[in-house]
Parts: structure tokens; C-alpha cells; sequence
């Protein structure tokens, strides 16, 4: 018994997964019902530098602002007495989105994907959002190129997972093609084309239009002649899910995919490498945290990511020093409970995190067995950080006594809280989660994808 209880896996600690990842989404064994909408849908999306990716912890990409969109649309009607429906980012490789949506891992996959033959049995498409083409693409200074087969002895470099492997297949049929290092993507060969020399790739127009700014040396030519539509995908068995997403494509006449690009333009990575939050250069606010971060999870078995969320929600990773009293530093630390936690200086960083890490893990210890679920002991530690432990006592006891389950968050304890705390606390709590889970896939898709490395 000792050694399977050592083994079991403890919430928001170094080695856990966030519960969502382990658990069906809510629309598992049905459909998207207009009457009984979910309040979450959960969204496999690409993570790549055009797509999803982090700037100073925030989620940035082409597919993150027309899902935000979808959002919007989403919670226009939505009764004010319902939780708003919130989207859940779940960043995965691009090659991963259809095998995991099909898995069930995910409602909706998103990462500009291509509908061409032979993904028909994999998903149902939406109407497309864009319809694009893929060229060929090299430094603006060199020959023009009209046709591939002009290319003679030259290679044309594209990454295993470039979705313009299959879209022009026939066309690269005759092409001496070569492969950049495991995890390079497409954007970090624009860099390169950028900087001169003889690199060429593929990619679609709108990849290039995108990143024309940033690289003003990329050149789109020997483009494919026919247009290819691009769109969501959803499983099989969610034909209201498909109508709902038609209709809101519809009603952006034609914008959406040009909005997001707008969008998108002035936060994209200036090396086009979409990093997952452990690997954030020391230039990006996450990245500068990251190693104390670490360092102080590590300390107190807690996993660094879910202090990543909660200093992104507090402060946008943006130390306050409030030295008047209240909460103060990355973590907006309450100084009473930092004195609680040992913590003798709140205002200091190191310890203004380390303070809030320690009452992390007392609230994991607190709100552990007693019939709570994984993932509404983390919602509970998330609403007793922002609202503290006595009030959200105080709502479970107010749940039990209306006949709700008072070990439960969504539906129940949340249901209270919006009556006597209201709507800040649940948006707070939806939040903080949402970054988690987000840092979180994206961290263990990086893991997997330096696993595959050669030498791993």
C-alpha cells in the first residue's frame, strides 16, 4: 500500500499533468447543444510562431485571435446567469492536432490546416476561413523562380512537419528536398532566408504575408495554381459543433483569417521561434522569472508553471512593490499570510514567490482526499490564493447547505460564489487555469518533441 501511494501522482507538482489533459472534454459522448451549451470547449491547437505562441506569458498567434473571436461570438447571447463559455488552449505539435482530436483529446483542432485528400476520414472541415496557396519561398535577391523544375540542383529545405509537403507533393515530386534539424519550423527559416544566402522553402501565401513585415526579404514564388482551403476541424460525431462554427466563420464575411493576421503582426518572435515557456529567452518576462520560478517550486514540490499563471494573472509577470500594506511583488502577496508562510520580506521577489509557493502547497495539502477530485482541488487552491481559504470554506459550507456538493467547483461551490462573491472570483479562477494548462501542454509537446531528437 506504501509503495502505491508514493507513487500517486500529487496535484500542481513538478512531475503532474494538469488534470484537464487526463480527463474526456465536456462535449465526450455527445454534441454541441444550443440549449444546454458547455461551458468550456477544449481546443488542440498548433503551437508554432504563426500560430500560438507566448510573449511575456501571454498567448499570442493567428489561430489564438480568431479562436478569441469565436469566444466573443460564443458568449454574445450567453444568459448573464451562466458561466461564460471560456475556450481551453491545449498547444500540441501541428502533426498531433487530427490524431488527437480524433482520440477525443479535444473538441476542436486549429493550426491552419490545409483540407486536402486523404484527411477526409480523420475529421469533419469547416467552411474555410482562408484559401490559400503554397510557393515556394526565398531571399527576394535571388533569380526568379516560376516553376519548381526550375530549380535544377538547388534543394528546397522543409521541415517534416510543413503541411506544404503534402499540399504540393506533386509539384516537389522532382525536388532535391532537404531537412533541417528535428523542431527547425518554417519561420526560423525565414529568418534564415532573411539573412541572405541560397535557403529556399515552402510555405503558403498567407504564412509569407504574415511574416512580410518582420521579413522584408521574403519572396513567395512558383506558387501552386490552385487555392487550398483552410479550416477547423472537428470529430465526426459533432455535426451541431460543425454548424455553430460555420455559422460564426460566416458572419466574419471573409475577414477573419485578415483581422487575425493584423492581429498578430507586431507580437511575432523576432527569431520566428515559438518557444514553450521553459525555453523563454531571458528577454521575455516569463523566461526572466523562469529559473527562479523553478527553483522555488522545486522547493516546495509544486509545479512552476501554476506560479507562472498566477503571476501572469496578478501582475502580467510585472513586480509591484507595495510597501503601504496589501498585496505586494510578482505574486501579489497578501504580507500578513507571507509572515504566515516564514516569509519576512514580501517585497523582495525571491521571497515575495516563495511566500506564495508555500501557501500553494499548504492550500494543495488542504483541500487534499476528503472526496475532492484532482481537478477541483485545483480550483480550489486557484480561488483561495485570489479570495482566501476562509471564504472559500465558508462557500463550500454554503454549498452543502443548499444541496450542492461542496467538493465540487464548477456547477456547485462556483455557483455560490458567483451569488455572494460574484463573477471576478470565477473569472480569476478561469483564468489562472486557462494560462496553466496552456504553459503546461505546451511545455510537455516540447518535451516530447526533444525527446524525438536524434541522440535523445
Amino acid at each position: 500500500m506504501a509503495a502505491k501511494q508514493a507513487k500517486k501522482k500529487i496535484v500542481a507538482a513538478p512531475a503532474s499533468v494538469h488534470p484537464a489533459l487526463t480527463q474526456p472534454t465536456e462535449l465526450a459522448g455527445g454534441d454541441y447543444d444550443p440549449a444546454n451549451p458547455p461551458d468550456r470547449l477544449r481546443v488542440l491547437v498548433a503551437l508554432g510562431s504563426s500560430t500560438f505562441f507566448f510573449v511575456n506569458g501571454r498567448p499570442h498567434g493567428v489561430e489564438y485571435a480568431m479562436l478569441a473571436e469565436l469566444e466573443k461570438y460564443l458568449n454574445r447571447n450567453r444568459p448573464k446567469s451562466m458561466t461564460p463559455l471560456l475556450i481551453q488552449y491545449v498547444p500540441v505539435d501541428a502533426g498531433a492536432l487530427l490524431p488527437k482530436l480524433r482520440a477525443g483529446e479535444g473538441d476542436i483542432a486549429a493550426g491552419l490546416i490545409p483540407v486536402i485528400a486523404g484527411v477526409g476520414h480523420l475529421a469533419e472541415f469547416t467552411t474555410p476561413y482562408l484559401n490559400d496557396r503554397w510557393c515556394l519561398v526565398q531571399n527576394r535577391s535571388r533569380p526568379v523562380v516560376d516553376k519548381l523544375d526550375e530549380l535544377g540542383d538547388r534543394s528546397v529545405t522543409v521541415p517534416t512537419a510543413n503541411f506544404g509537403r503534402r499540399v504540393m507533393a506533386s509539384e516537389l515530386a522532382g525536388v532535391k528536398l532537404a531537412e533541417p534539424p528535428v523542431g527547425t519550423s518554417t519561420e526560423q527559416l525565414f529568418a534564415e532566408i532573411q539573412r541572405g544566402g541560397d535557403m529556399a522553402t515552402i510555405a503558403s501565401d498567407y504564412q509569407v504575408r504574415l511574416w512580410s513585415k518582420r521579413y522584408p526579404a521574403l519572396k513567395a514564388q512558383a506558387c501552386d495554381d490552385d487555392a487550398v482551403p483552410v479550416a477547423w476541424a472537428v470529430a465526426p460525431e459533432h455535426p451541431q459543433l460543425l454548424s455553430l462554427l460555420n455559422r460564426f466563420i460566416a458572419s466574419t464575411s471573409g475577414k477573419l483569417a485578415v483581422k487575425a493576421s493584423v492581429d498578430t503582426q507586431r507580437f511575432l518572435p523576432k527569431d520566428g521561434r515559438a518557444d514553450a515557456p521553459d525555453e523563454m529567452s531571458a528577454s521575455d518576462k516569463l523566461g526572466f522569472f523562469a529559473p527562479m520560478l523553478q527553483l522555488v517550486a522545486s522547493a516546495n514540490n509544486l509545479d512552476w508553471l501554476l506560479l507562472a499563471a498566477i503571476g501572469q494573472r496578478e501582475t502580467k509577470l510585472q513586480p509591484m512593490t507595495r510597501k503601504g500594506g496589501g498585496p505586494t511583488g510578482l505574486m501579489q502577496v497578501n504580507p500578513t499570510t507571507a509572515r504566515k508562510m516564514g516569509v519576512s520580506n514580501p517585497h523582495d521577489t525571491e521571497q515575495n514567490v516563495t511566500a506564495a509557493a508555500r501557501y500553494l502547497s499548504h492550500l494543495r495539502t488542504l483541500f487534499s482526499g476528503g472526496g475532492i477530485a484532482p481537478t477541483d482541488q485545483l480550483y480550489f487552491m486557484i480561488a483561495s490564493y485570489n479570495a482566501g481559504e476562509g471564504r472559500v470554506q465558508q462557500l463550500r459550507k454554503k454549498a452543502k447547505a443548499q444541496g450542492l456538493d461542496p467538493n465540487v467547483w464548477r456547477g456547485n461551490v462556483e455557483e455560490v460564489a458567483r451569488q455572494t462573491v460574484g463573477q471576478h472570483l470565477l473569472d480569476y479562477v478561469s483564468t489562472v487555469n486557462r494560462y496553466y494548462l496552456a504553459y503546461q501542454a505546451a511545455d510537455r509537446s516540447n518535451d516530447k518533441r526533444e525527446a524525438s531528437k536524434p541522440g535523445k
